[in-house]
């Protein structure tokens, strides 16, 4: 069976500013938390589901490290990037019936 790399491009969703306070990037924070919480939940239904057939890494796309798969996958604002085995299948939060879709479509 094949393996999927899932690569994740998604911000930390903090800025520090002057004063050392966290301030959030897009919408309000308790926003930022409920995006958090529901990738996480899709990233551990991943692990759950497809074990060692998925390798995923999140990447934060302010990292300079990440600058070539930025412009290679057209990354523009906040919203989160899937990109599955080099190539962006979904931007934002997909439903999981999709992202299982996509997947299985690899394996």
């Amino acid at each position: 069976m094949a393996k999927v790399r899932l690569k994740l491009i998604m911000e930390k969703g903090l800025a520090v500013g002057s004063c050392g306070t966290g301030i959030p990037e897009q919408g309000t924070l308790e926003e930022t938390k409920e995006e958090k919480a529901e990738i996480g939940s899709l990233l551990s239904w991943i692990r759950e589901t497809f074990g060692d057939q998925v390798d995923i890494s999140v990447v934060d796309p302010k990292n300079i490290f990440s600058l070539f798969d930025n412009f290679r996958y057209g990354i523009k604002g906040t919203a989160p990037a899937w990109i599955l085995n080099g190539k962006k299948v979904f931007e934002g939060i997909p439903a999981r019936e999709e992202l299982e879709e996509a997947l299985r479509k690899l394996l």
